[in-house]
């Protein structure tokens, strides 16, 4: 719920783009300068907001920090709705409505480390992954959605903003374009709803067993917890307290760590900017490439409520037929094949389509009705490949590989590097708008780079997190039909387990 909050949020502002054009601009290009602040701004928040609130949540709980990350989300989207005004100072409209979507921005990039962590220590290893990749269902960067500029963030919360757009659009119709505001107010307000549903659920979460036990060293309030979880009374073993008070937890800046998941971090960081590189500039520019192979047909004098309803359809269909696919692949088949090996398949694939599009877009792609389909088609099997590939796995990744006590900054830092790589891939298209063939050759060597990152990543599945990490040795060898038991019968799992001893 929360990750369908917040792609929502990030998809609304693309939504009311053009609204915002007709009204401010008087159908007149917006200004480059102002159209990259506008969508890029609550990029910039949330590589802020992912360093801070990942590096808190290991500092003070991960529930805790959730919680204010959804209070920020519900005040920032009221305020975005109601920056909208009258009046004829767009300069003053503009400046306040990224101001707050800056931090709106900040409480979005927060809940990507906590959610991704908290899923991960909840889940046990023989589904972990499927449940990871069904947290980033409700967001999957990848499919093009608006209007001027192309913004991430689909998933069930991007198709929901797509619907309520054009529900809303739709009521609007008959109206006067003077009241196009209103439209901007309901779409971007309606995120605060869904924020604080999502608080309400949220508060009622326990904080992780595993953060009680491993970080905060309270063995006994992990056990309660669990208890409360599970309906079952568990009750905390000698020996694996007394195991955890000599665990030793080094720092971000040891040598320990540096020696441990110096490489790996690096190799995190690295595959997401290149990943999100490549899906930010696919979808800022798409809009353009499908004008021009006429899948697109848009006038700029046109009802923009009307071109709002078109855009949002087509941006719909696409994600449902390339986006959401491949992420069920992905919770079908990521616990089976492992993360690295359908990170590999995605940027393989990725490359071999973008590099297709590229080397025949010189008019060919226009030059006869069945090749703009042709290109649909192969644009839906690059949103495919990206979601049964690095636009999950990139997700999945950071938050298994890395201790407990380290988890959630690591991979605040991780996504941080993504929300650059997007910041990247919105100023590309802003400014090379006529080299589009250049830039679908760069995204290939995006993922050539995001591809070789891959190799030194390691293999988490069916492992339990503190085997993949070493945080605590195994006090002995579990036979086969123990571990299926602990897995299907939750009311056998001793305190160890609950720990993260054997999950």
């Amino acid at each position: 719920m929360g990750f369908f909050t917040d792609a929502y949020d990030f998809f609304a502002i693309s939504l009311v783009i053009d609204i915002i054009r007709n009204k401010y601009y008087h159908q007149e290009p917006i200004p480059k300068r102002v159209s990259a602040a506008i969508h890029s701004i609550a990029l910039c928040g949330a590589v802020r907001g992912q360093l801070v609130f990942g590096w808190l949540g290991d500092k003070m709980g991960r529930k805790r920090i959730y919680g204010i990350t959804l209070v920020l989300m519900v005040v920032t989207s009221i305020a975005s709705g109601i920056s909208f005004s009258n009046c004829e100072g767009k300069h003053v409209v503009i400046t306040v409505l990224c101001f707050f979507r800056f931090w709106l921005g900040f409480g979005i990039g927060g809940d990507y480390p906590l959610s991704a962590t908290i899923m991960s220590e909840y889940a046990n290893r023989k589904r972990r992954g499927a449940f990871i990749a069904t947290v980033f269902a409700m967001q999957i960067p990848n499919v093009p959605a608006s209007f001027d500029l192309w913004m991430e963030l689909q998933g069930f919360g991007n198709i929901a903003a797509g619907i309520v757009g054009m529900v809303v659009s739709a009521s609007f119709r008959n109206n006067r374009i003077s009241n196009a505001d209103y439209v901007c107010r309901i779409v971007l307000m309606l995120g605060a709803f869904l924020a604080a549903l999502t608080y309400y659920w949220r508060m009622k979460m326990p904080e992780t067993a595993r953060y009680t036990a491993l970080v905060a060293m309270d063995v006994k309030k992990a056990a309660l917890d669990m208890s409360s979880v599970l309906n079952v009374h568990i009750v905390p073993e000698d020996e694996a307290v007394n195991e955890l008070e000599m665990h030793d937890q080094y720092g971000l800046l040891s040598l320990e760590f540096l020696h441990r998941h110096g490489v790996h971090l690096l190799s995190t960081s690295v595959c997401w900017l290149a990943l999100d590189i490549t899906l930010y500039s696919l979808n800022l520019f798409m809009k353009n490439i499908f004008t021009q192979v006429g899948l697109l047909s848009l006038y700029p004098d046109s009802c923009p409520f009307e071109r709002m309803i078109k855009i949002t359809a087509l941006h719909t269909a696409l994600t449902l037929c390339g986006a959401l696919p491949g992420n069920f692949f992905t919770v079908a088949f990521v616990d089976r094949i492992g993360r690295v090996r359908i990170k590999l398949l995605g940027f393989t694939m990725m490359s071999v389509f973008i590099l297709c599009l590229a080397v025949r877009y010189d008019h060919h792609w226009s030059n006869h009705k069945m090749n703009k389909y042709i290109f649909g088609a192969m644009y839906g099997m690059t949103s495919f490949f990206a979601n049964f590939g690095p636009n999950t796995t990139t997700f999945i990744i950071p938050a298994e590989i890395f201790p407990a006590w380290l988890r959630s900054t690591c991979h605040g830092i991780s996504g941080a590097f993504g929300k650059i790589g997007a910041i990247i891939g919105v100023f590309v298209f802003v400014y090379n708008q006529k080299y589009l063939k250049t830039i679908l050759f760069t995204l290939v060597g995006c993922n050539v780079v995001g591809l070789g990152f891959t190799f030194l990543l390691p293999e988490s599945k069916g492992k339990s997190l503190e085997e993949i990490n070493g945080e605590m040795e195994e006090q002995q060898v579990q036979q086969d039909a123990a571990e299926v038991a602990a897995t299907e019968y939750i009311h056998l799992v001793p305190i160890q387990l609950i720990c993260g001893v054997y999950i």
